[in-house]
């Protein structure tokens, strides 16, 4: 049986650097009982069909969750005012490798590559599913994903410290990459025998997942990868310095709040 760690954990083998590896593996492997929320979440939520009031809490208090092309760009951005307030840098060619690194994380996203923006996509498939787009309104956002989306971009848009900006993108990269993985098959699946759906209605709505699994998201996650060393050699930083831990603890604890609120709505509307 398939778990977020079943896709994750193979990615990180791949990783090069030894730290990033070290700490990535540790961290995310002593999330398991976080993982088990999150997990039984979305096969609560799949499990069987569900109310208007629970697809529209859901989808929106999810998005809240993953669509971060936004945050990552007003990162690329911060990154780049060093140069245009002319802070001190310590080589800025690998701070524009740095800079270059984050922006090929929102090329798909952006539609620099491909023909629509992801966010389209989500939209398709959350308004196709729900019935309508009343799961817009924010009215369906929980406090957990609004305590999950704040901290998130408080970590990339307000704290002093960039590279904490760096390492939390690091952490949604491969985060992300386990959980489409994860969802996908649970989503066809649900849509099929829940809802009489066919394969082509399917593949359709569910676009916004289907393009982030394979190589998208392990991809994004390198790229963060490739950020964080060049942006900790522009700066002469030691990544040592940096507890990944914590960053990996407080992102997978937040997410696993937002799904448990969610499973707790389905509950209540089952009631």
């Amino acid at each position: 049986m398939h778990t977020l760690m079943s896709f994750i954990e193979p990615v990180l083998g791949q990783v090069e650097n030894s730290y990033i590896q070290q700490e990535l593996i540790k961290s995310f492997k002593a999330q398991e009982p976080y993982f088990q929320t999150i997990e039984q979440s979305f096969h609560s939520f799949t499990g069987h069909v569900q109310s208007p009031d629970s697809f529209r809490k859901f989808f929106h208090s999810w998005s809240q969750t993953n669509n971060s092309a936004v945050t990552v760009s007003g990162l690329s951005n911060r990154l780049s005012l060093l140069v245009h307030e002319d802070k001190p840098v310590a080589d800025k060619g690998r701070l524009l490798d740095a800079i270059a690194s984050l922006n090929r994380i929102t090329d798909e996203d952006l539609a620099v590559k491909g023909h629509i923006l992801h966010s389209d996509l989500f939209y398709r498939m959350a308004t196709e599913i729900s019935g309508d787009d009343a799961w817009m309104l924010k009215a369906y956002l929980l406090p957990e994903a609004r305590s999950f989306k704040s901290w998130k971009d408080k970590n990339s848009l307000r704290k002093s410290d960039l590279m904490i900006g760096l390492l939390t993108t690091l952490a949604h990269e491969i985060y992300t990459h386990g959980e489409v993985e994860f969802i996908l098959p649970l989503f066809r699946k649900w849509l099929k025998h829940d809802y009489g759906w066919e394969d082509k209605r399917i593949e359709k709505s569910l676009a916004w997942i289907q393009v982030h699994c394979g190589p998208t998201e392990k991809d994004h996650f390198f790229h963060a990868i490739n950020a964080v060393e060049h942006f900790a050699d522009a700066m002469d930083i030691d990544l040592a310095a940096y507890d990944l831990s914590e960053i990996v603890s407080d992102y997978v604890a937040k997410k696993a709040a937002v799904m448990a609120a969610l499973t707790a709505n389905i509950a209540v509307q089952a009631a």
